[in-house]
């Protein structure tokens, strides 16, 4: 019974992770190339619609990725004291995936979405841009670009963690 447990809460880690790495990828590489060829007023539109909807479906992905993480380690897996963590190669590397994880999930939250909705309500950027003068908004989407490419080699971070665990 418990391997069943274990299989049943591993695929739904697995389907929550590419939800939440996958559904960031896809928006960073996948649609705002394709949304790059719209008109600056129709992208402000869609990117802003875009990212308050799906922002709260990658947050909880990313949040039940940790949840079932912390069980498939602790209450499914080999840590069941501290000493686990503290003194084995399996509770060191779990232990980093687990605070690479919490970051980069915060970072999303804290840092990359309200940076991303901050340059999408600059009425300024967008108008300069819709006028004829489109580096200053092209300028801030690379450093928005930059900002979130942190959340990228967190998840990299994290896939090299789990290939470690096995």
């Amino acid at each position: 019974m418990a391997w069943h447990i274990h299989q049943l809460v591993t695929g739904i880690h697995i389907f929550l992770a590419i939800i939440w790495v996958g559904g960031i990828l896809f928006v960073g590489w996948g649609v705002y190339p394709a949304v790059k060829s719209l008109q600056f007023a129709d992208q402000r539109q869609f990117l802003t619609s875009m990212m308050r909807k799906t922002h709260w479906l990658f947050t909880l992905a990313g949040a039940g990725v940790i949840t079932t993480g912390v069980l498939l380690g602790t209450w499914l897996g080999p840590i069941h004291h501290w000493n686990d963590i503290l003194n084995t190669y399996y509770g060191n590397i779990w232990v980093t995936a687990f605070f690479i994880a919490i970051m980069t999930l915060l970072w999303g939250i804290f840092t990359g979405y309200r940076q991303t909705m901050k340059m999408l309500s600059d009425k300024l950027l967008w108008e300069q841009a819709e006028q004829g003068n489109p580096k200053p908004l092209k300028n801030k989407m690379i450093s928005i670009t930059a900002l979130e490419f942190i959340e990228v080699i967190g998840f990299m971070v994290m896939i090299v963690c789990m290939i470690l665990l096995g």
